[in-house]
């Protein structure tokens, strides 16, 4: 018994996954990573204070314009801390800025994480992604 289904399990053709070339996420260049930039656009939005100190990010991007960021972060106050969508700010290329899709994660005293953060889809690429510190 053990053979024929080792048998039928063999000789069932293998289906491979066929990505949609559309939506496969692709690392884009972060020129803008630590250069100050002089957007005048939507200066008015504005990243939350806080503790939490943004170490390093990595831009990915899919040709159907979805934006995701990955980034590190650190609490570096002493207490918990919640970090959430209002606390980190996307600067586009075209100088607007965006705030990321909402999500929520608690950081203990000097916690360091590593994160998805989505932006969604858009046509302009992002540039730099700021914080309050």
């Amino acid at each position: 018994m053990k053979y024929w289904l080792l048998f039928v399990g063999l000789s069932m053709p293998a289906f491979a996954y066929d990505p949609d070339p559309e939506q496969v996420l692709r690392f884009e260049p972060s020129p803008f990573q630590n250069v100050q930039l002089s957007c005048e656009r939507d200066k008015h939005i504005v990243p939350k204070r806080s503790e939490l100190q943004l170490d390093n990010y990595a831009l990915l991007a899919a040709d159907n314009g979805e934006r995701v960021a990955i980034v590190t972060l650190t609490n570096t106050a002493s207490g918990q801390r919640i970090f959430n969508q209002d606390h980190i700010v996307a600067v586009m290329a075209d100088c607007a800025r965006m705030l990321p899709q909402a999500f929520e994660i608690r950081l203990a005293p000097r916690q360091q994480t590593t994160l998805q953060i989505h932006f969604g889809r858009t046509l302009q690429p992002v540039l730099q992604l700021i914080s309050s510190q």
